[in-house]
């Protein structure tokens, strides 16, 4: 990772961390990773976040959190999870007012479909983010990590056709929707849903983890190539 991180610094490239993750948890990784190294900005919580790099700290996007809050009901979807066995809340750490996350590990497809007409009755809209076969999401409508992305990208200035995003579970496919006119990269230790995600602007690497982001950067001629 340090190698990668340094030939992208090197090479001119903004780099953005996209995770289900909150901020302190990056934190925690540069501390572990002994780097003074800093993304340029932070996508943490499943897109409900947006942290810009200012200096050594990072600051809250207000704009965005503003905007993916409209029609969002945070007391209201937690009564409606409430009421579905088998889905049991997340500890408190991975909560957040604009997030709402749960385990759901038995009977996937009928739970989500549960809670999507329970919602729908009750009036609570959300966005169900369902990733790595045990991690359930309640969202605002108008966030992810795909429309996140798209409005740092044009907070920054940068062309959508001058994106990469890259991933390796389920709640990285929003990052991968063909209609927002990024490129991708699935690495090779990706979940299925995301190797099976066979869209022309996402390239399935093979190689696993930090490899994979280097084989698919290397694809898209955005680092040199091995001689």
């Amino acid at each position: 990772m340090a190698d990668l991180w340094r030939d992208i610094e090197n090479n001119g490239i903004l780099l953005a961390f996209s995770t289900g993750r909150h901020l302190p948890s990056i934190e925690e990784f540069y501390t572990r990773a002994g780097t003074e190294r800093r993304a340029n900005a932070c996508v943490c919580n499943v897109g409900t976040e947006i942290w810009h790099r200012s200096g050594d700290h990072y600051v809250l996007d207000h704009t965005w959190a503003g905007a993916i809050a409209q029609s969002w009901n945070e007391s209201k979807v937690r009564a409606v999870l409430r009421q579905i066995d088998g889905v049991v809340p997340q500890p408190e750490e991975w909560q957040s007012p604009l997030k709402c996350s749960y385990y759901l590990e038995q009977d996937a497809e009928a739970m989500l479909a549960e809670a999507r007409r329970r919602l729908a009755a009750a009036g609570a809209k959300a966005k169900l983010v369902y990733s790595a076969g045990r991690f359930l999401d309640l969202l605002p409508l108008r966030s992810g990590k795909g429309k996140a992305v798209a409005h740092l990208a044009a907070s920054l200035g940068v062309a959508p056709d001058d994106v990469i995003t890259a991933g390796d579970t389920g709640n990285d496919l929003d990052m991968m929707n063909p209609d927002l006119g990024f490129r991708s990269i699935a690495v090779g230790n990706a979940t299925p849903d995301l190797r099976h995600h066979l869209a022309p602007s996402v390239y399935q690497a093979i190689a696993f983890y930090a490899a994979g982001i280097r084989e698919g950067l290397e694809h898209f001629a955005w680092l040199p190539g091995e001689a």
